[in-house]
C-alpha cells in the first residue's frame, strides 16, 4: 500500500494556468457573487421560515479571508506589521470569545439528553428524545443529528469530569483546538513561515460554543501525515492516512468532501493497480467508520445525520432553518425540495474537478464549496478552513519546484 502523490509527472503547464486562474480569479469571483447574496439576504430578509441570516453573511466574509491568505505571498505574511495584526485579531476574538454574555446553548442540553440516554440504555440515534429547538424557539425531541465522533469525546469528557455546561465545554473545544493548533506550528517548524504561530489565538478562540473541534483537529492530523508523506512516502503513512479519513467521516460532515477529494486525485483512471490501491484505503477508511457506528447501528447513524441534513422539509421541522447560499436560492425561488440534489451534485463536479489542480489546493476548494452548499451556513468552522488553507499553503510551497500543480492522472 503505496501512494506516491507528487512525483514530477504531475506538473504540466496547463494544469499549473488552470490553477493560477482558479486561485486568482474564478474563486475570489465566487466567493463575491456568494457574499453579495448572502448581503441581499440579510438585508432582503425574504424567507418566512428564515433566521439569522447574519450567519450567511458572516460565513461568506470568512471565506474571503481564507481565500487572501491562501493567495498572499508567505513575504507578506511574515512582514511584522501583518503578524501583529494577525496576532491581535486573534487576542481579540479571543476577548470577545470569552466575555461577551450568552444564554446557555441548545447545544449543552442536547448533549444533556444524549447523555441521559446513553446512561440509561437507550440508542439516541432512535430514541426521539434528543433535545432541540425550532425556529420558534420551542423545545422538541428528535433523534441526535451528529456522527458518532461527536458523541464519544464528549462523553468521555463528561463521564470523567461529572460535569457538563457552557463554561466546561468552551474549555474542552479550546483544548482540543489548541492541540490542532500545536500540531499545525509543529509539523511545519523547519518551514520558515513565522506566520503560523501569529495564528494560534485564532485558532484556539475561533469557536467555543459549538463543536467543530474534532474536525479541526482530524483535518490537522490528516495535513501533517500529507507533509510526512511528501517527505519520506511509506505504506505506514498511507494506512494511518486511511485510518484517520476513517475518523474524520465520523466526525460533522466537513471530512467527507476531503475524504473524496484526497482518494479521486490520487486515481489513475487507466491504471488497475491505481484502482486496488486506493479502493484498499478508502475501504479500510469506511470500516472505519463503520465501526464507530456500529454501537449505534449504523443505518440508523446515517438516516438520522447524512439524509436528516438533505432533506430541509424535515430539518426544519425540529431545528431552525438559517438560510445558507445554496439552500436560501432553493428557498428564494420556492424549490427547497431540489437542494439535495444539487447540493451533492456541486460537491461532485468539485471532486471531479480537482485532478486538474494540486492536491493541496483541491483540498481547501472541496472544504469552502461544501459550506457554500450545506444547508445552514456555518461559520464555526472558521478554524477548521484556516488549518486547511494554513497547511495546504506550507506544503503546497515546499513542494512546488518539483510539482507545481496538477493530479495524478
Amino acid at each position: 500500500m503505496t501512494s506516491n502523490f507528487s512525483t514530477p509527472n504531475l506538473a504540466s503547464s496547463l494544469s499549473t494556468r488552470a490553477e493560477e486562474k482558479l486561485i486568482k480569479y474564478y474563486l475570489p469571483a465566487g466567493l463575491m457573487i456568494c457574499l453579495l447574496f448572502s448581503l441581499f439576504l440579510f438585508i432582503a430578509r425574504p424567507l418566512p421560515s428564515g433566521h439569522h441570516y447574519e450567519l450567511a453573511l458572516k460565513l461568506s466574509l470568512e471565506l474571503l479571508v481564507v481565500w487572501l491568505i491562501y493567495f498572499l505571498r508567505p513575504e507578506f505574511l511574515n512582514h511584522k506589521l501583518i503578524l501583529a495584526l494577525i496576532l491581535l485579531a486573534g487576542l481579540t476574538l479571543g476577548f470577545y470569545q470569552l466575555t461577551r454574555p450568552r444564554p446557555d446553548p441548545e447545544i449543552t442540553k442536547t448533549y444533556e439528553s444524549v447523555f441521559k440516554d446513553l446512561e440509561e440504555g437507550r440508542n439516541p440515534y432512535l430514541s426521539g428524545r434528543i433535545y432541540h429547538r425550532n425556529g420558534n424557539d420551542q423545545v422538541v425531541y428528535q433523534n441526535f443529528n451528529y456522527p458518532p465522533l461527536e458523541l464519544y469525546p464528549y462523553w468521555l469528557f463528561y463521564r470523567l469530569l461529572h460535569v457538563w455546561d457552557l463554561t466546561s465545554l468552551s474549555l474542552f473545544l479550546m483544548f482540543i483546538q489548541l492541540l490542532a493548533a500545536l500540531i499545525l506550528v509543529l509539523t511545519f517548524r523547519s518551514s520558515g513561515h513565522r506566520y503560523l504561530l501569529a495564528f494560534l489565538p485564532l485558532l484556539v478562540f475561533s469557536e467555543i460554543t459549538t463543536n467543530p473541534a474534532m474536525n479541526m483537529l482530524l483535518v490537522s492530523i490528516f495535513m501533517a501525515l500529507l507533509y510526512r508523506q511528501e517527505r519520506k512516502p511509506s505504506s505506514l503513512n498511507c494506512l494511518l492516512l486511511a485510518i484517520v479519513i476513517g475518523l474524520g467521516l465520523s466526525a460533522k460532515f466537513f471530512f467527507i468532501p476531503l475524504a473524496a477529494t484526497y482518494y479521486f486525485w490520487q486515481l489513475k483512471l487507466r491504471d488497475l493497480k491505481s484502482w486496488l490501491r486506493v479502493g484498499g484505503q478508502a475501504l479500510l477508511s469506511l470500516a472505519v467508520s463503520w465501526l464507530l457506528m456500529l454501537p449505534f447501528g449504523p443505518l440508523n447513524v446515517i438516516k438520522s445525520t447524512i439524509f436528516y441534513n438533505l432533506n430541509l422539509g424535515e430539518r426544519n421541522t425540529y431545528t431552525a432553518f438559517y438560510p445558507n447560499v445554496l439552500s436560501g436560492f432553493f428557498f428564494l425561488i420556492g424549490r427547497p425540495e431540489f437542494y439535495g440534489f444539487w447540493a451533492v451534485l456541486i460537491l461532485l463536479l468539485v471532486v471531479l474537478f480537482s485532478h486538474k489542480i494540486s492536491l493541496y489546493t483541491a483540498l481547501l476548494l472541496s472544504g469552502i464549496t461544501f459550506l457554500l452548499v450545506a444547508a445552514t451556513p456555518e461559520p464555526q468552522y472558521f478554524g477548521t478552513l484556516l488549518v486547511l488553507c494554513l497547511a495546504s499553503k506550507t506544503i503546497k510551497l515546499a513542494i512546488q519546484p518539483a510539482a507545481p500543480a496538477g493530479g495524478n492522472k
